[in-house]
């Protein structure tokens, strides 16, 4: 199994570029929108400068929540080794790799697949407290727990 501060890496990065990439989409948005007012006016120019709004408080979420998870992710500490899944552990379990931080998905690190999830998704609280050597039933398949860190 991978090393845990590899893919607390791997994950700070990716995150990282997700909120510049949010940032930047808002910081595009205003200046289209103050460009745009100069140049127009009129019933057409209000329903568009709207829409712009809603665009940009929608961004505005999206770059909060993402600020939120690179928050969440700075709680993790890679040094720190579990024994019982919690926030935090690096799982290796007979159906997938899975770190249990924040729930973007599927992390692709060092050629390998790493699903990261919230310890409130489905499976975080079927896994919630279990460690190496355990097994749970979950959507009808049974998933043994071969490492935790």
């Amino acid at each position: 199994m991978l090393d845990k501060s590899i893919v607390l890496k791997a994950l700070q990065i990716e995150v990282n570029s997700r909120v510049h990439a949010l940032e930047k989409a808002l910081d595009d948005s205003r200046s289209e929108m103050v460009s745009e007012s100069k140049s127009t006016a009129g019933d057409k120019h209000e329903t568009g400068r709207a829409m712009a709004q809603l665009e940009q408080e929608k961004l505005g979420r999206q770059v909060l929540s993402a600020r939120e998870l690179k928050m969440a992710i700075a709680q993790i500490d890679a040094n720190e080794d579990h024994t019982k899944i919690q926030f935090g552990s690096l799982v290796k379990a007979t159906n997938g790799v899975f770190f249990f931080s924040v729930g973007i998905g599927k992390l692709i690190v060092e050629n390998e697949s790493i699903f990261c999830l919230t310890m409130t998704s489905p499976l975080g609280n079927f896994l919630r407290e279990k460690s190496a050597g355990d097994s749970i039933q979950f959507n009808g398949k049974t998933i043994s727990i071969e490492e935790v860190s």
